[in-house]
């Protein structure tokens, strides 16, 4: 069993590795968001579609192992059900690794979510150009010299 722990263990390891990479190119995806970088953002694009598809895989197998260990120990595939019936060394590892996942994912949550709100602001202030941009544009093709109304 130690060599299953340990296996789960590692996974969860890997598993914080990779969501600790897809937190750091979600940080350099806001900041060139916010600075206007938008030649940058196909490549952070690119960068994030990659580690997206390590980070399904990681978890697919971080599921399997648990419900393995799961169901060889009796309890249900949660790493608090499982470090519960785990001797205390084993168990406390486990917690460790999974606490330092947790607090990734937390902070992996929080950033998505403020460059949610961000892309959300983008779409808008373009619309908004975009409206103006109309705006100007059909004022100007009514005019009858074919200049710019400068009227205000």
């Amino acid at each position: 069993m130690s060599e299953k722990i340990e296996t789960l263990t590692d996974t969860l390891d890997k598993q914080n590795e990779i969501l600790s990479g897809l937190l750091d190119i979600t940080l350099r995806q806001r900041e060139a968001l916010k600075e206007g970088r938008l030649s940058d953002l196909q490549d952070i694009m690119s960068e994030m579609r990659h580690i997206s598809v390590r980070a399904q895989a990681i978890e697919t197998k971080r599921a399997r192992i648990a419900a393995d260990v799961a169901s060889e120990l009796g309890c249900e595939p949660i790493v608090s059900d499982i470090a519960r019936v785990l001797p205390p060394e084993e168990a406390e590892n486990v917690r460790r690794v999974a606490k330092a996942l947790m607090e990734t994912a937390e902070k992996l949550k929080l950033e998505m979510s403020i460059l949610s709100r961000l892309m959300e602001e983008a779409k808008s202030l373009n619309e908004m150009l975009i409206n103006e941009w109309r705006r100007i544009g059909a004022r100007a093709a009514g005019s009858v010299t074919g200049a710019f109304d400068t009227r205000i």
